[in-house]
Order: C-alpha cells, then structure tokens, then sequence
C-alpha cells in the first residue's frame, strides 16, 4: 500500500481550503522530490504503448485516472526540444471547489492550477479512438521523462523532472 502521507510544515497554504498547498522543488536535482512525493517505484509499470495516441496535432501519451483526471503528454507541446516536457491534467479537485481544474506542468515550469476552460463546443462527441485509457490503481506510467501513478487509496501523483504535484481526495500539491 502506498500511503502518500503529506507533511507540509512550512509550506505556503493557507486557511482558505481553496489556496494551494505548494512545496518547493529542490534545486539540486531531478530525483530530489518534496517531502511526502509518494515512491511511484512500488508501483507496476504499464505498457506505454496502451496509452499512446497520435492524430492532427497530437502526438504522445493520454490517460485517466480512477479520480477522474484526463491527462496527456503531448509530445508536439516541446517546440522541438527533446528536453521541454509538458503534462496536462485536467479534472476535479474538491478542495479548489466546484467544476474542473487544468494542472499544467513541465520540465522548466512548476505545476500550475487554474479553472478549466469551458469547452468551445459543448454539444461536440468526442470521437471514440482519441478517449484515453484507464490508468488503474497500482500502476504507473513513464513516457519521455513524465512519470505518473495512482495508488490504491485514489492519490494521483505526477513528476516531470524537478516539477509535479501530488492529488489526493482532500489536497492538491503542485511543486
């Protein structure tokens, strides 16, 4: 069992149960993660190529998670530098309020939250082939330098380089 215990003295939260709990990324290297950064190790890897999409304009990894978060890496999004990865969560987080959040993150950014965008087009059916796949509790997935897993109590926590965030059924943590 994965326990993603959150020991976040000294952190810049606050009262307010919508403010971010934000911990500082160590500067001194990518292994280096926050206190509480549960160890996605312990967890079974999946079979990237499961997760793997590619049609116009993307091209890279997409999953769901049991909590309800639509995730994709989009490999299109480096500009042409292999070393500029981006991660896109996009779902509910119960602490920050009602709706849908967007987290972005990526290797030269910390994670960032903000409302979700309303769709341009709400009558619009996604098309079947594009719907990601279900990342079930237990597993990770490493595509590219992104790291992600869910342990079996609905934690949902993510790394790309020295940048994440840590999603449990009460916090979200973005680092």
């Amino acid at each position: 069992m994965l326990v993603c215990a959150l020991a976040l003295s000294g952190c810049g939260g606050t009262a307010d149960s919508r403010a971010d709990t934000t911990t500082p990324a160590p500067s001194s290297s990518a292994a280096a993660l926050p206190p509480g950064f549960p160890d996605l190790s312990m967890l079974t890897p999946v079979d990237t190529k499961q997760f793997f999409q590619s049609y116009p304009y993307f091209r890279g990894v997409q999953f769901r998670t049991p909590d309800g978060q639509e995730c994709y890496s989009n490999d299109m999004n480096s500009l042409d530098d292999s070393a500029i990865r981006t991660l896109t969560c996009e779902g509910p987080r119960p602490d920050k309020g009602p709706g849908t959040w967007e987290i972005d993150v990526a290797t030269d950014q910390p994670a960032t939250i903000e409302p979700s965008a309303s769709p341009l087009n709400p009558t619009d059916t996604p098309d079947p082939s594009t719907e990601a796949a279900l990342l079930p509790a237990l597993r990770r997935i490493d595509h590219e330098g992104i790291e992600c897993g869910v342990d079996d109590e609905g934690t949902t926590a993510c790394r790309v380089g020295e940048h994440g965030f840590v999603l449990t059924s009460t916090a979200t943590t973005l680092f």
